[in-house]
């Protein structure tokens, strides 16, 4: 017991002031590193994480959201969660035009991200630190002073730019009512996936047999007598109702392409013959693990005939 492997500290400094704190975390830094034994430190003090940390596991209801470095967990974020829960962030639904070129709030930016394929939904990151408050002229991004916050070594200023608060943090002073320009950056702009909201593909319609065809499969379907045979029309099918089971199981079979997990539950994509279909799970599955899919006849909703 006196020369443990693992040495649990459960919030160790949560009843001290701030000043004691600081110096008991420097403190017990060393200690771990004089004894060289692995240290879990659970905390909800989010600063005192990534100052502690060599390596941050961030969690919600018990579920693992992301693991990885201090600086990995804050500048490349898995989910908006990850991105709001450490650190302050401004999260912006955005549009990936083409690599290095995103769209958001009806202006374009140069970024650092590429690999999203071109016209892509995204969400945009950006901390409050990499913004930089400017004079109005001399920015694209325009906006007045709402809220200003002294936080000891910078300001906290919240700037509406017609109906978007952006949160900036900078040593510099401006006044509540002012109009102020904030620049940001390219390497200040971090992308992520957006979370699809449903699965829509082309099937085959097939209304004698009672199917619909989708990635080369049958499934059973409703209210087809307006259909003729073989016409390509829109299905669209929520990814809450899309059943994952044992390949076996199923005559629709894919790998797992991502698993990432959005506060209540995992969001699965699995990549088909043709199409790559959203899930939702209780439980995590590991990228390139085979599945199989069945949906409920209820449940494929046909939406559109296509010309």
């Amino acid at each position: 017991m006196n020369q443990p492997k693992v040495l649990l500290l459960d919030e160790p400094l949560g009843a001290l002031d701030l000043k004691l704190r600081k110096e008991m975390q420097v403190e017990l830094k060393r200690m771990q590193q004089q004894l060289g034994i692995t240290f879990i430190y659970v905390t909800h003090d989010q600063e005192e994480a990534l100052t502690m940390s060599d390596t941050i596991v961030v969690m919600k209801d018990g579920v693992i959201q992301q693991i990885g470095k201090p600086t990995d967990i804050y500048n490349e974020p898995n989910n908006p969660f990850v991105a709001d829960f450490i650190g302050e962030s401004n999260i912006v639904p955005a549009v990936m035009l083409d690599d290095y070129k995103v769209r958001m709030k009806g202006l374009t930016f140069k970024c650092v991200d590429a690999g999203f394929g071109k016209n892509v939904e995204v969400d945009v990151v950006i901390r409050p630190e990499d913004i930089d408050i400017v004079a109005p002229e001399k920015a694209r991004v325009v906006g007045k002073v709402v809220s200003v916050v002294f936080m000891g070594v910078h300001y906290e200023i919240d700037v509406d730019c017609g109906g978007y608060e952006w949160v900036v943090h900078t040593t510099d002073y401006a006044a509540v009512g002012d109009t102020v320009g904030i620049s940001i950056p390219p390497d200040a702009i971090h992308v992520m996936k957006k979370t699809r909201e449903k699965n829509l593909f082309d099937a085959e319609v097939w209304p004698n047999e009672g199917m619909i065809y989708i990635d080369n499969v049958g499934f059973p379907a409703n209210d087809l007598e307006e259909y003729d045979k073989k016409e390509i029309a829109l299905v669209e099918i929520a990814p809450e109702k899309v059943q994952i089971v044992n390949p076996q199981d199923a005559k629709l079979t894919g790998t797992v392409k991502s698993c990432m997990f959005l506060g209540t539950h995992y969001q699965i994509t699995i990549s088909c013959e043709e199409n790559d279909w959203i899930a939702r799970s209780e439980e995590f599955l590991e990228d390139g693990e085979e599945v199989g899919i069945l949906v409920a006849p209820e449940d494929l909703i046909l939406t559109d005939k296509k010309e």
